[in-house]
């Protein structure tokens, strides 16, 4: 108990900064939508037919999710990766 609460005393600010700032928010709404498509394929892997489909929707819907999260469009992300792997480039 006495460690749960050094850490409060010692955070206690940062734990309560949304009280001042408005763009702080309390809850973990955000969090949730990230993480519900992992969730949705780690429930959807069970009816492919074999551990090779599995992967490779694992992998397309990692670029998918990984591009909404960074604002960009998917198609044009996949068409310059792609573009720069026919180069044999490998710092892309």
């Amino acid at each position: 108990m006495q460690t749960t609460l050094n850490y409060l005393h010692k955070f206690w600010d940062r734990l309560f900064a949304y009280r001042k700032d408005g763009e702080y928010t309390i809850g973990n709404l955000a969090d949730g939508r990230a993480i519900r498509p992992l969730t949705v394929q780690r429930k959807n892997r069970l009816f492919f037919c074999s551990t090779k489909e599995t992967l490779r929707s694992a992998v397309y819907n990692t670029f998918i999710e990984t591009c909404k999260q960074a604002g960009i469009s998917f198609r044009s992300f996949f068409c310059k990766y792609m573009t720069e792997i026919w180069k044999d480039r490998t710092d892309y």
